[in-house]
């Protein structure tokens, strides 16, 4: 499985991989600047009140270079990873939810969608197309 890791800087620049987001917890407590304990408690937390489902959130995938003794490791989903920016003190966190937010509004000329909806029986038009 090829999976993709944020980084980021010291300054807050966020690089985003352009593959799907697995990352472990230690990975996920460097991004944010806290301790792996934290990082544990409150995916744990998560996971105790379901608040996000944990067979759709976490993954458990071979450990590399140690797969033919059976090693596993637990990586987690942007899904999870963002739930966390709302539970853990950290300016990393904060910094990361903001990014996140920012590039969920941002918004290219060619990606408005417009739906009419009119009130018409489509029905009654079907039947009369079918009689001819």
């Amino acid at each position: 499985m090829k999976r993709g890791i944020i980084r980021m800087t010291e300054g807050g620049k966020v690089s985003m991989p352009l593959i799907d987001v697995w990352m472990t917890k230690g990975e996920i407590a460097d991004m944010f600047g806290l301790l792996e304990a934290s990082v544990f408690r409150a995916i744990r937390s998560i996971h105790k009140k379901s608040e996000l489902n944990e067979h759709e959130a976490m993954q458990r995938i071979p450990f590399p270079r140690h797969e033919h003794q059976g090693w596993m490791m637990e990586v987690y989903n942007l899904d999870l990873i963002l739930y966390l920016t709302y539970k853990l003190p950290s300016r990393n966190a904060q910094i990361f939810r903001k990014y996140m937010m920012n590039k969920a509004y941002e918004r290219s000329p060619y990606e408005h969608i417009c739906i009419i909806v009119d009130d018409v029986d489509f029905r009654h038009q079907l039947q009369s197309s079918k009689e001819e």
